[in-house]
């Protein structure tokens, strides 16, 4: 599949601070290599969302991004986790279900041995296999309404530092957890009362992965809290945390004018969809289920769990992602 490249200036207007990083588990002279991997974005307003982190995680240490969007065929068929220290995985697949695909990406981080960050709807991509959360160490298949939400620190770990013991995201999604195999390093609490890990460390073969299921909305990838948890993840996975919380010397934030973004590709014709798009989405959306919403909420004999389970029923006419992104994209 072709792919184009673009130079930061796609993201000139959203990112002015660079930094660069180490390789894992070594003294680095150059800054890290990081991969952000990441979809047009339906749901979360990846074109906004990318370069922000991107720049927040530089205000911690020295690193420098490339970005591939969308570049399944690539995931799919080559080890792209080569020469990069770390990849950042920041996507929204859940109605996909490619065994290989997802082989072939748990591949970089099990056998390749590249250190791992997952991000947010990571956890609910290919949610309908078994195959992708043996990697992350979290398996979710549904979230709780956005809102504001507050984090409980459940470990002392390095990894928290910075991070307030009382920290409340603004506007996030709460994931409700169906199976965890990992070290908890934050929580919040479902409507239930239950403790739900929001944030965690994890061992895919013996490579090092750092996951949370934070990060929905604009508004949390802009908190300085969540850029320092994210910095602080890659700096542990690639070994280079400190027990201060504090990466070595030769890995301090570095200014660069230049950005922090040195390249994104993507498919031809591919790119973010951005606010209009997913304007865009949201109204086709609406109009696929709207009518069937309505029936379920004036239903003379539907109340309460009984509506709830005919909106969930009404969901089955959404149109798929990859349709709407399609239809959404811009220039369609």
């Amino acid at each position: 599949m072709p792919r184009f490249s673009l130079l930061v200036s796609l993201f000139a207007g959203l990112v002015s601070t660079a930094l660069p990083l180490t390789p894992a588990f070594a003294q680095a002279t150059e800054p890290l290599r990081g991969l952000i991997l990441t979809s047009p974005g339906v749901y979360h307003n990846y074109a906004l969302q990318t370069p922000t982190l991107a720049a927040g995680i530089a205000e911690h240490l020295n690193i420098q991004f490339d970005v591939s969007l969308a570049e399944v065929a690539r995931w799919k068929n080559t080890d792209y986790g080569e020469g990069y220290d770390v990849l950042i995985y920041n996507l929204c697949m859940a109605d996909e279900t490619d065994a290989r695909l997802i082989a072939n990406m748990r591949r970089q981080t099990e056998v390749l041995g590249t250190p791992t960050v997952v991000l947010h709807c990571s956890m609910h991509s290919f949610r309908n296999t078994d195959l992708w959360w043996p990697m992350t160490g979290l398996q979710s298949r549904a979230h709780e309404p956005e809102t504001a939400l507050p984090q409980e620190h459940a470990s002392n770990h390095p990894v928290l530092t910075g991070i307030p013991a009382q920290w409340t995201l603004g506007e996030d999604e709460l994931y409700l957890n169906l199976a965890f195999a990992s070290q908890p390093l934050l929580v919040s609490r479902a409507l239930d009362g239950s403790a739900e890990v929001t944030a965690w460390l994890h061992t895919a073969g013996t490579t090092r992965v750092f996951g949370t299921t934070l990060g929905h909305s604009d508004t949390s990838v802009a908190d300085t809290s969540y850029q320092r948890l994210i910095a602080n993840g890659i700096l542990h996975v690639t070994g280079n945390l400190g027990a201060d919380g504090l990466p070595p010397e030769n890995l301090s934030p570095v200014r660069h004018t230049d950005g922090v973004i040195d390249q994104l590709s993507a498919p031809e014709g591919v790119t973010f969809l951005g606010a209009e798009g997913q304007r865009c989405a949201f109204r086709r959306m609406a109009l696929a289920v709207g009518p069937c919403y309505v029936g379920c909420t004036l239903h003379p004999l539907k109340w309460n769990a009984a509506a709830d389970a005919c909106r969930r029923d009404c969901e089955t006419a959404l149109p798929a992602t990859a349709d709407l992104v399609t239809a959404c994209m811009p220039g369609n």
